[in-house]
């Protein structure tokens, strides 16, 4: 809940509640009006978000296809639930790990596919599939079977309900198959903390990023400011709001990590 309140609508939520009770006066009110103008330009340009992710999405390169592994490790967080009327598992923004992870097999990447992911039953409550209680392992699952991923290849773990979680409940399967060597895939925002993470546990870890938001080409087209497309720079959207979030989110969660020592 913590983070929330950090977030663009977090902080434009307490300055206004900061107005309400605090601000008195007509030149008081006035003040909190500019000081939220220049927030929500800010947070709401393009650049500020963009830049961040940028930076994290360069941490580590595209994986080459050289190096093979005893395992390709796929972490939760790029699928929604086959629950009427939804016809099939459906991939939400991050859904590209899973293509990537099929890709990656089919290549000879590695013969095992470790899928990982638990809904954080406090906040979701139980999520119900047609074939009964779901999991982003038993989704990615399902959606490797529809690709034609032959069933011992797969293998799941349902008991993480965050990355550090998953990194831990992994490691030990992996242990037990005498695994070492993993390919990490995960979208390329979060490889950063994702690697560190599985590295704590003692593994061998390729990144794998996926799921980038920027293409070199769009990142140059993305800074091209002339006369045509210097609105974009200047009206504030919620998608650079989002964007920004995101970022945030990413930068903050290596922190704390950091901070609890599970990095």
């Amino acid at each position: 809940m913590l983070p929330n309140l950090i977030y663009p609508a977090g902080i434009i939520t307490l300055l206004l509640l900061f107005g309400l009770i605090f601000c008195r006066s007509a030149k008081a009110k006035n003040r909190l009006i500019v000081v939220l103008l220049l927030f929500v330009f800010v947070t709401g340009n393009k650049l500020p978000g963009a830049i961040l992710i940028r930076k994290l999405e360069q941490a580590y390169p595209p994986y080459d296809g050289a190096q093979k592994a005893d395992a390709i490790v796929v972490l939760g967080g790029g699928t929604v639930t086959k629950s009427g009327p939804r016809q099939i598992v459906e991939v939400n923004g991050a859904g590209d790990r899973v293509i990537y992870a099929v890709q990656l097999y089919r290549s000879g990447a590695a013969d095992k596919l470790l899928l990982g992911g638990s809904y954080i039953s406090w906040r979701d409550g139980t999520v119900s599939s047609d074939s009964g209680v779901s999991s982003p392992a038993s989704e990615m699952a399902e959606l490797m079977r529809m690709f034609d991923v032959p069933e011992d290849a797969l293998i799941t773990q349902d008991r993480s309900v965050n990355t550090a979680e998953e990194a831990e409940e992994d490691a030990k399967i992996l242990r037990e198959l005498g695994y070492n060597r993993v390919i990490l895939v995960s979208s390329a925002t979060h490889m950063r903390r994702a690697v560190a993470l599985f590295e704590k546990q003692g593994l061998e870890v390729i990144p794998a990023p996926t799921d980038f938001s920027f293409s070199d080409q769009e990142w140059e087209n993305f800074l091209r400011f002339d006369l045509a497309t210097s609105y974009t720079f200047l009206i504030p959207t919620i998608g650079n709001m989002d964007a920004l979030q995101d970022a945030i989110k990413e930068y903050l969660g290596y922190f704390v990590y950091k901070l609890r020592g599970w990095l």
